[in-house]
């Protein structure tokens, strides 16, 4: 039996600004985020009566500015990604100051706080790994719409038999090992580690996830990849950053750019999922 008229109140922390062309385009991360969190809920409310229709509100934080919820009335808080200029690991550095402030609020709401739910997108997932014990570091660069390889967890996760799962990705360093009590669910072919999870019971199940659970058993979810970008976006983001990423990986990147996007079908419908909006 549905929930009747359930309500989620979502936090986005904020962790850099849209290039001004995307913007123009596509708003800013607040639109951004909140047309892949209404897109991928149309089709949940669609098999919902009329009077038990999933809403939300999304609430921004601009975090890079180190301006932070000032309460935890929050069902979910979702972690954005950041510009090139932002390294997770050198949160250490002079001018990196909201950054190690940003790990220490997600250890914070992660231990303190286990009701709410996170999500971490690219940078967001490797703040994740640095806020719960695990490691980020430079890596091969990924680009563009990319066929990622699920396991057996991640399939249950995401609800892919097949295995694969596309989405778009704009990234360099990567998370080698996991946090204690996360389990990886995604892996791409330079990358073992492209998103991971961790349940609400983590510490009772000890190195092993539970063999059957339900979405909303999910604590932490986390994705290198970019659920929220769509094909536009990554060819302007291409295209801005020749320079920077070398002819070579932006004209290989563009040649992907259309390709399959499970950003909104699976990865959106997931968070819906773990948020208890089935």
């Amino acid at each position: 039996m549905c929930e009747p008229s359930p309500h989620r109140r979502i936090a986005l922390l904020i962790c850099d600004v849209p290039m001004d062309a995307i913007q123009e385009k596509h708003g800013d991360y607040t639109r951004i985020y909140r047309t892949l969190l209404e897109k991928s809920l149309q089709p949940i409310n669609q098999t919902r009566l009329a009077d038990s229709q999933a809403t939300f509100t999304l609430e921004p934080f601009e975090v890079y500015a180190q301006i932070y919820p000032k309460n935890d009335e929050y069902d979910a808080m979702i972690i954005t990604e950041a510009g090139p200029a932002a390294t997770v690991y050198e949160y250490d550095q002079p001018g990196k100051e909201w950054i190690k402030k940003l790990i220490e609020y997600v250890r914070y709401v992660a231990t303190e706080k286990p009701r709410i739910k996170i999500f971490g997108i690219c940078f967001g997932h490797q703040v994740i790994a640095l806020a719960m014990g695990g490691t980020c570091v430079r890596n091969t660069r990924e680009v563009s719409a990319t066929k990622l390889q699920l396991n057996e967890l991640g399939k249950k996760v995401y609800g892919v038999e097949s295995g694969v799962l596309n989405l778009h990705l704009m990234n360099r360093d990567h998370v080698p090992t996991e946090p204690p009590s996360f389990h990886i669910i995604v892996s791409s072919n330079h990358s073992p580690n492209h998103g991971m999870v961790r349940f609400s019971q983590a510490e009772s199940l000890g190195d092993a996830p539970p063999l059957n659970f339900r979405p909303t058993d999910i604590h932490i979810l986390s994705s290198q990849g970019h659920p929220e970008f769509t094909e536009s976006m990554m060819r302007m983001l291409l295209s801005a950053r020749r320079e920077l990423l070398g002819t070579e990986v932006v004209d290989d990147g563009q040649s992907r750019a259309g390709n399959q996007n499970d950003g909104i079908a699976v990865v959106g419908k997931a968070m819906w999922g773990i948020m208890g909006i089935e």
